[in-house]
């Protein structure tokens, strides 16, 4: 049998493949907080990269050996990272009450040049949506592996934190631009 289709060895491969991206996730939205997008989305998706590697060896290893599916309750992954993806806080500082709508970005920004700001804080939003919307639907493909690879039930978590995290930096930059922060 595969390394991965084996209960023990496949779930402690899986436990510290998972444990180690929430780790890195956490550590590099706290490193990567006010560093540019060039560097922020390697650094926040290298661990998701990881570990989604990982869950595609496993759904293959399961596939392929005719091993038993995962065990239902692993859907517990799933449903903590779509609370994640939910609760996550997305909107920094004096952004909070915008409701993303760029004139209201705008409205509490410290500038005075509208259309500048208009058109930056329209794409901050933008690419907050785009990343947030992205991770929803990540979400949902781990969940669809989830019945072979047990890591990709798991591996949303770090997902979610990933795109949460990701999708907060383009408002931070909006800030960091405006020196709101």
């Amino acid at each position: 049998m595969p390394l991965l289709t084996q209960p023990f060895e496949g779930g402690l491969t899986g436990w510290i493949v998972v444990f180690a991206a929430v780790i890195a996730e956490v550590a590099g939205g706290a490193v990567t907080n006010r560093m540019s997008t060039a560097v922020t989305v390697p650094v926040l998706a290298l661990p998701v990269a990881v570990a989604f590697g990982f869950a595609a060896v496993q759904w293959w290893q399961v596939r392929s050996s005719a091993a038993g599916p995962a065990s239902w309750w692993h859907f517990g992954g799933i449903a903590a990272a779509v609370l994640v993806w939910l609760l996550w806080p997305m909107a920094p500082g004096i952004l909070n009450g915008a409701d993303g709508s760029a004139r209201a970005a705008c409205a509490v920004l410290p500038t005075t040049q509208t259309a500048d700001c208009l058109h930056r804080a329209a794409q901050a939003l933008d690419s907050r949506n785009i990343v947030w919307w992205s991770t929803a639907a990540l979400i949902l493909v781990a969940a669809l592996l989830a019945r072979r690879s047990r890591i990709a039930a798991w591996a949303a978590i770090p997902l979610a934190l990933a795109g949460c995290q990701l999708a907060t930096h383009f408002l931070e930059q909006l800030l960091l631009y405006y020196h709101a922060s």
